[in-house]
């Protein structure tokens, strides 16, 4: 069970917002929730559909449980989306930073443990 929790902050280096997985919330959803809390807009309006950019349904199986139930204790997804490096951890914890301040490397994609 995740508990729900927000963090926005600005920093004079870079803008950073940490998002948590709600109960019943897939990974995807989480995503566009936090994007959209970075933006401080609501979901039904971020233009770039997340599946421009990844599989939505890859990014949920990746973090689903283990086939014994056990959630997945170590991983992380990485990439960018509309601008901005988007981090997704297997404890739920969804990071957004604006891409230009985040460090090189652009996208990539750690599965989570299995």
């Amino acid at each position: 069970m995740f508990i729900n929790c927000r963090i926005h902050w600005v920093d004079t280096v870079m803008e950073r917002t940490s998002y948590c997985l709600r109960d019943g919330e897939s990974p995807c959803i989480a995503v566009v929730n936090a994007i959209a809390e970075h933006e401080g807009a609501s979901p039904d309006d971020i233009g770039q559909q997340l599946y421009d950019v990844i599989d939505p349904d890859a990014l949920d199986a990746l973090f689903r449980p283990r086939t014994n139930g056990k959630p997945r204790s170590d991983g992380k997804a990485v990439f960018t989306y509309r601008g901005y490096r988007v981090t997704y951890r297997s404890d739920g914890w969804v990071y957004v930073v604006d891409d230009t301040a985040a460090p090189s490397g652009a996208s990539e994609k750690k599965p989570a443990d299995e």
